[in-house]
């Protein structure tokens, strides 16, 4: 028992430098990638810095013939170009063929950092260097174990070897020609220069004390110059300066430019001018350059190229390569590593990441379709089942031996199904400006067939769980009852059929209400004559000369009113509310005042533009009437209840109202 929580405690544990598989998409492949470091946030997350690994899908196409001709040559170009028209089917059906097992398990090396949540990592894996020396069922007989042999660079789009072939064979040999006894030997001097010659006469001691000389004038020509009296201001750091290879190189030149003459020597170090004064790399340097060279070894490592492109372009690779070696020399360098030794050791060196259960059993794939996983499979019996694992794992469509770790591909969704199943309740007409908009909170329970054929033969109260969705089923017990009452698909076909429902016409409905009045409402009856009415309640106003009706308002005979309350202040006025009055201009309908004076009355306009247009009278603020366009309208219907309405309605009780409101076919009186 320990020994086997041990192993599952290893397989879960991740370190710097694993291969492992990470998952950026519920219906893509994994990921490849290599742990570079495992960081901590703030947050308490662990954070996994990767350099990625892409396979053959994730790059573009136009890089796979580059590709397959780094393995097989030019005969994947003679493939192609074949007339043989089965050759491309048996191709795709032997998946089993060395080309196909080894699209499956190569993957392109790049130099593409990710930074990613250690939580997405799915499983360990093995990625190696391809060989040429072994066969290919090494790589493809191992589980989880990939090679790579090009790099590709996700910037430039290209593919490279990671590496020089070795040039070996005839072909690349060398060609020596045949020696020429008759031509005359050539002279080393004409080829090579002299610097030191060893037997020169002078004693060691004489040239050590010529070293020691021309450091002091060293020392002493950077006290005269100003700019090296500002990067060295002390003694101690000018005679560090003089003390370095360059002043030594130059007294060794000196000594032999004068033919070893220590007298005339000495004189050149002080010419006229003033003491000589050397410098090598790195005093020639300036601060600013230096903070530049640090930033670009932190970023590039040795990669000098690239250093000189984007930090120091006015600087020849032999400097920068001669300053990166002086630099390694310093306390800088050396308090640098010590830093990043620091560093690593806070850094986290594993990882344990507790094996992932997937919760949804249904994930949406790259082109739309759904891919429905695990045993939900089984609702699908027609269709094919692949691999899941090995779908994630190698990108490839393998059918499947278990039904655990299966999944099925349903295209039969589009996309309004789709989005009635994952948005229900929500309705998007035509021209609808709330395309994105979101429910309360709605959600679809789509059943399998299987489901619906188990809940007619089972003998468990369903109806008594539903009034109790908190209480658990057992599914184990349920599904061993009714398993071998459907065995066959004929018995599930039949049991999920859809059988039309016969309702009773409306008719009969009333009647099982209470309907008790069997007579024909006079106002139910339609009047197929279309006969003008004797008299007509609603007659159309007085039209203007320019066709446009005039609405004239109802005056009061209450008054105005009171003002309106602190409640009715709360509403925003309605474009006939604001409109001015019009004074003296006398009502057809209204009486005249006190003192001779007519009530003011407003004039509501509405232009016929050929759509129909209905005016209705509403009561407003204050107790007065006016007439309203159908742009104005509260509602649709407006109902004016007649004086005998409402004297009929007083003589009701409150329960003698609601019945009739709750069953309106039935008389009243």
């Amino acid at each position: 028992m320990a020994a086997s929580v041990g192993v599952a405690n290893s397989s879960n544990m991740y370190r710097v430098g694993d291969y492992v598989f990470f998952e950026n998409s519920a219906s893509g492949p994994y990921a490849v990638r290599r742990i570079e470091e495992l960081n901590k946030t703030s947050s308490g997350n662990v954070e996994a810095r990767v350099m990625c690994f892409y396979r053959r899908g994730e790059i573009p196409s136009s890089l796979i013939p580059l590709a397959d001709k780094h393995h097989w040559g030019d005969a994947v170009e003679m493939e192609q170009d074949s007339d043989d028209e089965d050759s491309p089917g048996e191709k795709e059906k032997n998946e089993n063929s060395e080309k196909a097992l080894l699209k499956q398990r190569e993957v392109f090396l790049s130099r593409q950092i990710e930074t990613l949540p250690a939580t997405l990592i799915r499983g360990k894996c093995s990625v190696t260097l391809l060989s040429e020396v072994e066969t290919i069922s090494s790589y493809t007989s191992r589980e989880d174990a990939f090679f790579y042999a090009l790099v590709y660079d996700p910037h430039q789009k290209t593919l490279l070897a990671d590496r020089g072939n070795i040039r070996i064979g005839n072909e690349f040999q060398a060609v020596i020609p045949p020696m020429n006894v008759k031509e005359p030997m050539r002279d080393s001097g004409e080829l090579e220069e002299l610097l030191w010659q060893p037997s020169s006469g002078l004693d060691e001691e004489k040239i050590n004390q010529f070293i020691i000389i021309s450091r002091s004038v060293g020392t002493f020509a950077r006290a005269l110059d100003c700019s090296s009296s500002v990067k060295q201001p002390s003694l101690h750091m000018s005679a560090a300066a003089a003390s370095r290879d360059i002043t030594v190189f130059h007294a060794y030149q000196a000594l032999h430019a004068h033919k070893y003459n220590i007298d005339a020597a000495l004189t050149s170090l002080v010419p006229t001018t003033g003491p000589v004064l050397c410098r090598d790399e790195m005093e020639d340097w300036s601060s600013a350059e230096a903070n530049l060279f640090e930033e670009a070894i932190e970023k590039y490592g040795k990669d000098f190229n690239d250093i000189k492109k984007d930090f120091l372009p006015w600087k020849s690779m032999r400097n920068i390569i001669e300053y990166f070696f002086m630099w390694k020399t310093t306390d800088r360098y050396v308090q640098q590593k010590r830093i990043k030794a620091m560093e690593s050791e806070s850094k986290l060196k594993q990882v344990y990441v507790p094996a992932y259960t997937r919760k949804s059993q249904r994930v949406t794939g790259p082109s739309g379709e759904v891919m429905v996983l695990g045993r939900d499979c089984d609702a699908y019996p027609d269709m094919p089942k692949y691999s899941w694992s090995m779908y994630k794992k190698y990108g490839k469509f393998i059918t499947a031996l278990n039904p655990e770790d299966c999944f099925i591909v349903d295209k039969s969704f589009n996309t309004a199904q789709r989005l009635a199943q994952l948005r229900p309740g929500l309705i998007i007409e035509p021209g609808s400006p709330a395309k994105g908009g979101k429910t309360r909170a709605a959600f679809f329970l789509r059943t399998t067939p299987l489901t619906r054929a188990a809940r007619r033969v089972t003998v468990t109260r369903l109806s008594h769980y539903a009034r109790r969705p908190t209480k658990l089923i057992d599914m184990k017990a349920l599904r061993a009852e009714v398993m071998p009452k459907l065995s066959s698909k004929s018995i599930v076909e039949s049991l999920t059929r859809f059988r039309l429902k016969l309702r009773a016409p409306i008719a009969e409905m009333c009647v099982r209400l209470g309907q008790s009045d069997s007579r024909i409402q006079a106002w139910l009856v339609l009047d197929n004559k279309r006969l003008p009415p004797a008299k007509e309640g609603f007659p159309r106003p007085a039209k203007r000369s320019d066709g446009s009706y005039i609405y004239e308002r109802i005056p009061n005979i209450g008054g105005e009113g009171p003002a309106p309350g602190r409640q009715q202040m709360l509403y925003k006025k309605r474009p006939y509310e604001e409109k001015p009055v019009e004074h003296a201009v006398p009502s057809k309908v209204g009486k005249a005042g006190k003192g001779g004076q007519t009530r003011a009355y407003s004039v509501n306009q509405v232009t016929p533009k050929g759509t129909r247009k209905i005016a209705t009278l509403t009561r407003v603020a204050g107790g007065q009437k006016t007439v309203i366009s159908w742009q104005d309208a509260p509602d649709d219907l407006f109902y004016r209840a007649s004086p005998v309405t409402k004297k009929t309605r007083k003589q009701l009780t409150v329960a003698a109202i609601r019945r009739a409101a709750r069953k309106p076919f039935r008389r009243i009186m």
